[in-house]
């Protein structure tokens, strides 16, 4: 039998010991023992060192990056994750320019065009009302790039006559930031936000693991007559994204 079989359990005291592993790595991921970005012990040799099983190990980590601190990457491991996160605001109806976000954060914010398709409104549940039933939209799906990496997927759903319109903006732009200009302005937003986690799919183009969490926003921008502009889907990563909402008297003049 091997030294490291011989440990003795972790002490856990009166509590769940899977609180007192996470608390344990947490001071580490703190202290700098684990440095930001870099790969942390597997679960076998954790569950070794702590004299615990798989589970607990797996329990803490799952809570750990659901606080953000870690991050799984398919086939290599959970990493340290990156201190810096984007935050993005929405008040009095409305959420903070997105490219705006990102480089306030210290990133260069960028799209990688995936491909644009026609698709009838019943391509989604959510786009029910967006145009007459026997219209068809163009949907645009691109990967959000912080730095070059891949932080999100962004989906845009647009009418025909927006479409038209942008037409020599459709791929690797900001969309929402140019309506404005051609002469589409939103009265009101609406925003449905929730959490998920990642599918294969959805794992293998954010770099995380199947079952990561991740943070999905739909948006609806409507102008004055009642009738969605359009409609979009952002997917990020939950460790790379914050939302915060901020009411209007509390609401900041400008950005910072």
């Amino acid at each position: 039998m091997n030294s490291s079989s011989k440990r003795a359990p972790f002490p856990g005291g009166g509590r769940f010991l899977y609180q007192t592993v996470t608390d344990a790595l947490r001071s580490r991921i703190a202290e700098g023992a684990y440095p930001r970005r870099e790969r942390i012990p597997s679960v076998d040799e954790l569950a070794i060192e702590f004299g615990v099983s798989n589970i607990t190990i797996r329990r803490a980590i799952r809570d750990l990056t659901l606080d953000g601190l870690l991050t799984g990457r398919q086939g290599l491991g959970i990493f340290v994750a990156d201190e810096k996160r984007i935050v993005r605001t929405i008040g009095a109806g409305k959420l903070s320019a997105l490219e705006d976000d990102m480089r306030a954060a210290g990133f260069e914010a960028s799209l990688y065009d995936r491909g644009i398709s026609v698709v009838p409104p019943t391509d989604e549940p959510f786009l029910k009302g967006l145009v007459p039933s026997h219209a068809r939209l163009y949907r645009l799906e691109r990967l959000l790039l912080a730095d070059g990496k891949v932080v999100g997927l962004d989906t845009l759903w647009l009418p025909r006559t927006l479409a038209d319109r942008l037409k020599d903006h459709l791929q690797g732009e900001f969309i929402i930031p140019l309506l404005p200009a051609y002469g589409f302005i939103a009265e009101h937003t609406q925003y449905q936000i929730e959490a998920t986690t990642a599918t294969e799919a959805q794992a293998l183009m954010l770099d995380v693991v199947s079952g990561y969490p991740l943070l999905v926003i739909r948006y609806f921008p409507t102008a004055a007559n009642g009738r969605p502009i359009l409609a979009g889907r952002n997917v990020t990563r939950a460790d790379r994204f914050t939302y915060e909402f901020v009411s209007p008297a509390e609401e900041p003049h400008s950005r910072r």
